[in-house]
């Protein structure tokens, strides 16, 4: 089935990037853990909260984003392995994406387990967060002593065929001196390091003046050991490699307008609510509630999409830059030129018309 149009924020911004939690639970207790922007703050304990929406329903989902023009579904949480139907939610994300990136953020603490099956149900990437190799510091951060089985759960990750990121979370007096350490390890799997800057969202915010560390010191290193950059297109995230083949991402949030000026992406909570920043704080879009009232499988995908396009015409970058007519045009007078919004009701019908080629009767809303 051919897709919509480009679907573009009012400041230009393709909505290509969907970023899915599954479960507010974990059984870790990182002490910088945000949910994913979700107002509960602070992770669940396994067993607190059942999984609220169905695998079927991420494949509603995931098949109006398709259709939207998405190509990348990142499946997060709390941590997503926690569910006992997960390899069910991303075989249904993978069915009705085709052809799209779809990858997992994990602590790998059950990676083991479910490695296998998560590549056959469509899996293509994992992250992998492993923020330090010492047992202690490890504990420290995560409030868990599961350094042994992480790693474990990396190597099965790779053996079952994964691609896979290391994801390091930086904090200044804690893990600082690891990165090379981390570098290597990724270095032997083929994967890459994901530095990750402290962010002051959720747990984070608590922490964030004591342990923030800034990233640009770490780039300044790469650069002296000869790296060369080139930049991804979400976020307009640096990737370093190093002359030894090593690749370095660096995720910088923090105060950094030109990573806000990237951003594709919109976030699906685990309860089906719908938000276009981690940093919102505006009211979100119930999206769950709009699928289950509509009687057929067409009609479930319009609803999300219609939510989707919703949210989208929310999104907006949240830092500023104070000379923004570097990222934007603006008129003689200064003034901000911003583009047109997408129109919702043309994209709607034509995403209408397209299921009625097919053969499908979808009433009118």
């Amino acid at each position: 089935m051919p897709r919509a149009p480009a679907v573009v924020d009012a400041y230009g911004r393709p909505f290509r990037n969907l970023r899915v939690s599954v479960t507010n639970e974990c059984n870790f207790r990182c002490i910088f853990c945000h949910i994913e922007g979700d107002p509960v703050g602070r992770p669940l304990r396994p067993g607190q909260l059942p999984p609220v929406m169905v695998p079927e329903e991420y494949g509603v989902v995931a098949r109006a984003a398709w259709l939207l023009g998405v190509s990348s579904f990142k499946i997060t949480g709390g941590e997503p392995l926690i569910r006992r139907d997960i390899v069910e939610v991303v075989g249904e994300i993978s069915s009705n994406a085709p052809g799209s990136d779809v990858s997992m953020t994990s602590n790998g603490y059950l990676m083991n387990v479910y490695a296998h099956r998560l590549v056959e149900a469509g899996l293509d990437r994992a992250n992998i967060s492993i923020h330090s190799l010492h047992r202690g510091r490890y504990k420290f951060i995560t409030g868990v002593d599961g350094l042994d089985r992480a790693l474990r759960g990396f190597k099965a990750a790779y053996d079952a065929g994964l691609r896979l990121k290391v994801n390091m979370v930086l904090l200044r007096g804690v893990n600082e001196d690891e990165v090379w350490s981390l570098a290597d390890l990724a270095a032997r799997h083929e994967a890459m390091l994901q530095l990750i800057e402290l962010h002051p969202v959720g747990l984070g915010a608590r922490f964030f003046k004591q342990y923030f560390y800034p990233l640009s010191r770490v780039e300044e290193e790469l650069v002296r050991r000869g790296a060369r950059v080139e930049y991804r297109g979400l976020h307009n995230r640096p990737v370093y490699t190093l002359p030894n083949g090593v690749r370095v991402e660096v995720v910088r949030p923090h105060g950094n307008p030109i990573f806000c000026a990237g951003c594709t992406r919109i976030r699906v909570s685990a309860t089906g609510h719908l938000s276009p920043c981690l940093n919102w704080k505006g009211e979100r879009i119930h999206m769950l509630p709009r699928i289950r009232r509509a009687k057929t499988w067409e009609e479930k995908v319009l609803a999300a999409a219609e939510a989707l396009l919703e949210v989208n015409e929310l999104r907006r970058p949240f830092w500023l830059a104070r000379r923004i007519d570097k990222w934007f045009p603006t008129h003689g007078s200064g003034r901000l030129v911003l583009p047109k919004r997408s129109d919702k009701a043309r994209v709607l019908e034509e995403l209408r018309r397209q299921l009625l080629e097919e053969g499908v009767q979808v009433a009118r809303g």
